[in-house]
């Protein structure tokens, strides 16, 4: 029977330690604010390749096929940082010598990034690039140049939405807040920064040719949500 009872005291006293502390005289409120914006930045994988009878060649070939690219790149706006290399590998073209010739002996890679910054660029960039016969012309992807400030800002409007919901139920409840006894960011969707859904087509938003404008264009940038929470903890008293 004293084990019976013991048991049923423990019990009791499990879920009263498992209620949430309740502390007097305090409003605990939620801010939250989104922010969207569209991408001003593509970013486009580029695979160039060269052959020849020597591995010199080979380069020789690569690199000429780099410099026209570059070079007309430039012309349409582009700039030197715009391009970089992300890998070069050279050597024995093992999957393609021909046993008549050795034009073909050597053979050299390379695979480049291009970053267009000016996204009505976007589609003369690619009918650049696809004219040079690379081996590869993929992955288009988009991103934000800068996001920094668009933070602050979202933050801004997290803090402004709690303190509109804690004035509102103050006033609903006939109580006064006092003061801010505890601030916390929280995290939403498990990030602050997350990629959301597509938007409209930058080559047709961007030319300001009739006919472009009329055709629209071909490709579409994503619009990029930045999220931000807040929890913020008052002192409240009776009366206003």
């Amino acid at each position: 029977m004293k084990t019976l009872m013991m048991i049923c005291i423990l019990c009791v006293a499990g879920a009263a330690a498992q209620e949430p502390a309740v502390t007097a005289n305090q409003m605990i409120v939620y801010g939250t604010a989104t922010l969207e914006k569209a991408a001003d930045r593509a970013l486009i994988n580029l695979t160039l390749k060269g052959f020849g009878p020597t591995l010199e060649a080979a380069i020789n070939q690569t690199k000429t096929k780099v410099r026209e690219v570059s070079r007309k790149l430039f012309a349409i706006g582009l700039k030197e940082s715009s391009l970089y290399t992300s890998s070069f590998n050279s050597g024995d073209n093992f999957e393609g010598k021909a046993f008549w010739s050795s034009n073909r002996d050597f053979r050299t890679q390379i695979d480049m990034v291009v970053t267009v910054d000016s996204l009505e660029l976007l589609e003369p960039v690619v009918s650049v690039l696809a004219a040079a016969s690379p081996e590869r012309l993929s992955n288009i992807t988009f991103a934000l140049r800068s996001d920094s400030l668009m933070k602050l800002e979202t933050r801004r409007l997290a803090v402004a939405n709690a303190q509109q919901k804690a004035t509102l139920m103050a006033g609903q409840l006939g109580v006064g807040l006092v003061r801010v006894l505890h601030v916390e960011e929280l995290q939403i969707d498990g990030d602050l920064y997350t990629q959301g859904r597509y938007a409209v087509s930058f080559a047709r938003v961007a030319t300001q040719s009739a006919v472009a404008e009329a055709e629209g264009g071909s490709f579409y940038g994503k619009m990029f949500s930045v999220k931000a929470g807040v929890k913020v903890v008052f002192e409240i008293r009776a009366g206003k």
